[in-house]
């Protein structure tokens, strides 16, 4: 996998947050286990870059002005402006090397289903897992083969996935769990009875009389 590396530099705190994205900084913090608490601060499109690659289950080299070592990350806590999508700030979670990160890893739906061909309807129950691993271990997404769909009520299950078990501890789901069902498409049933004319009683006495 590509390194990924984000700049930064330690935040002045005496400066206000809405002047800095104004200027298209975003500010943010590091921390971890082992790792003090840094104030730090970024260039927006760049850390949206970033992001975009990695998502929250990729490691991101923090390389932060002064420091001559660079800080390895995850993406933790982002928090948006909820009009324009932007970053109004992020937390980095500071990985420590030998020790288990607790993240979510996104499932990718991959090939094709014989029984979606078909006419059968894709349910995807699960998006992401909830896993611990090494920082070494960790990759960006588990895929899913749809091509184990082969007929209407088949499903994948998390232990379809092979999922290797020695280096991942799976939090959110058990083995049975269905990630994938093709479900039976519905058919619409039109009948062919004309439909009864909705007129009062009133009305219909009325016109009988006549």
């Amino acid at each position: 996998m590509t390194k990924l590396v984000l700049n930064a530099e330690k935040r002045n705190l005496a400066e206000k947050t809405k002047v800095l994205r104004v200027n298209r900084i975003i500010p943010g913090v590091v921390y971890g286990r082992t790792q003090e608490s840094i104030s730090i601060q970024m260039d927006a499109s760049e850390l949206l870059r970033t992001f975009r690659i990695s998502w929250e289950s990729s490691i991101v080299n923090l390389k932060i002005k002064g420091l001559k070592e660079e800080i390895e990350v995850l993406f933790h806590d982002s928090q948006f402006e909820p009009v324009s999508g932007d970053f109004t700030h992020v937390d980095f979670y500071a990985l420590t090397r030998g020790q288990k990160l607790t993240t979510k890893i996104h499932l990718n739906f991959i090939w094709n289903s014989e029984a979606i061909k078909e006419g059968a309807v894709l349910s995807e129950n699960v998006k992401e897992i909830e896993v611990s691993c090494l920082p070494k271990d960790l990759i960006k997404e588990f895929d899913v083969d749809l091509s184990l769909l082969k007929k209407e009520e088949d499903v994948i299950r998390l232990s379809d996935l092979n999922i290797d078990t020695s280096k991942y501890d799976i939090h959110n789901l058990h083995a049975d769990d269905a990630i994938a069902v093709a479900n039976k498409a519905k058919v619409e049933v039109i009948s062919d009875e004309a439909p009864e004319d909705n007129i009062p009683e009133e009305e219909s006495k009325e016109k009988e009389t006549k």
